[in-house]
């Protein structure tokens, strides 16, 4: 998994320029609320770094070398503390209940075991943190889950993303309540807020 994030490092920004056009005003005011220590999961080549509000201490991690490579510039130029590691998500190496807040973008539409990467966050949130996700859904609507069923056969080849995730089922299986669910696109992207109990 690891090696295709690798290759594809060279082309991530181009796949992804046109999400950050319709969506980086909307994640500026999703992360508005961050605050303390932060966890930055599946950090990619740092896209949205450039939407999280200055002066938070950031740690992000990411299992591609080559995508924290590309990242680095623009963690140096955040205005705050922003680390990078290489670290899969499935197993964080991190105690128990270090973290305030912890954000994935488009990342559980690819972890190859989604519901055990979503534990391994509610393990290392603090008692009452959040969870903030920004994330491929798969629709409720018939006609739109089809088409998302098909389109998974090819971009979960060609690139590592499940469009007909149930992330917000999975969010619950991890043993999180959800505080809010907010439609970004139809119902097929979604901005979720999920919280630790404490």
């Amino acid at each position: 998994m690891a090696a295709h994030y690798d290759r594809l490092a060279r082309v991530f920004d181009f796949f992804r320029a046109g999400d950050q056009r319709r969506w980086g005003a909307l994640q500026k005011e999703f992360f508005k609320g961050l605050s303390g220590q932060v966890l930055h999961v599946g950090v990619g080549t740092g896209l949205e770094i450039l939407n999280f509000p200055p002066g938070l201490r950031v740690t992000a991690v990411d299992l591609s070398r080559a995508m924290l490579k590309r990242a680095r510039p623009r963690a140096r130029a955040y205005s705050g503390s922003f680390h990078l590691t290489l670290m899969n998500a499935e197993r964080l190496a991190f105690p128990d209940r270090c973290f305030d807040h912890a954000v994935a973008v488009c990342v559980f539409c690819s972890v190859a075991h989604p519901v055990a990467g979503l534990r391994e966050v509610h393990r290392v949130l603090k008692p009452g943190g959040r969870l903030l996700l920004f994330e491929h859904v798969l629709s409720r609507h018939p006609v739109h889950a089809f088409h998302l069923r098909f389109m998974s056969l090819f971009t979960s080849r060609l690139e590592g993303t499940h469009l007909d995730r149930h992330t917000k089922d999975n969010v619950l299986k991890a043993g999180f309540t959800l505080e809010s669910d907010q439609n970004v696109y139809l119902d097929i992207v979604k901005a979720m807020v999920a919280r630790k109990a404490g």
